[in-house]
C-alpha cells in the first residue's frame, strides 16, 4: 500500500501521479479518486495486516518500491488528456530533430 511519511511526501508523489491523472477530480464538487479515498480511509488501520484482503488490494493499487523506499506509480493511473510521459518525450525529440534539420537552435 502507498505509504507517505508526511504531507510533503504525498504532495511530491501526487504531483507525478494524482494531479496528472484522469481520475483526479477537476472541481471541488466532483467525486474524489477512489484509490486516494481507499488509502485515506484504510491504510492506517490495515498497514500491519499482511493477509487482510483490504491490505492486499491497497498493495495492488499503490505498490511499494523494492526495498521499501518510496511508492511506485498508481496502478490506476491514466494520463489526463491522454498525454503520457512517452508522448511528451517523443514530442521533445521531434522538435529537436526538426530544429536541427532546419538549422534552428531549440
Amino acid at each position: 500500500m502507498g505509504y507517505f511519511s508526511n504531507a510533503t511526501e504525498w504532495e511530491y508523489w501526487a504531483g507525478d501521479n494524482c494531479f496528472k491523472c484522469l481520475h483526479w477530480p477537476k472541481t471541488d464538487e466532483a467525486p474524489g479518486c477512489p484509490v486516494e479515498m481507499a488509502h485515506n480511509l484504510y491504510n492506517y488501520e490495515l498497514c500491519n495486516e499482511e493477509k487482510h484482503p483490504g491490505k492486499v488490494i491497497l498493495d495492488l493499487l499503490i505498490p511499494r518500491r523494492k526495498g521499501g523506499t518510496g511508492n511506485c506509480k498508481c496502478a490506476m493511473f491514466k494520463p489526463r488528456n491522454g498525454v503520457s510521459d512517452k508522448h511528451l518525450k517523443d514530442w521533445e525529440k521531434y522538435k529537436a530533430m526538426m530544429a536541427e534539420a532546419s538549422g534552428i537552435n531549440p
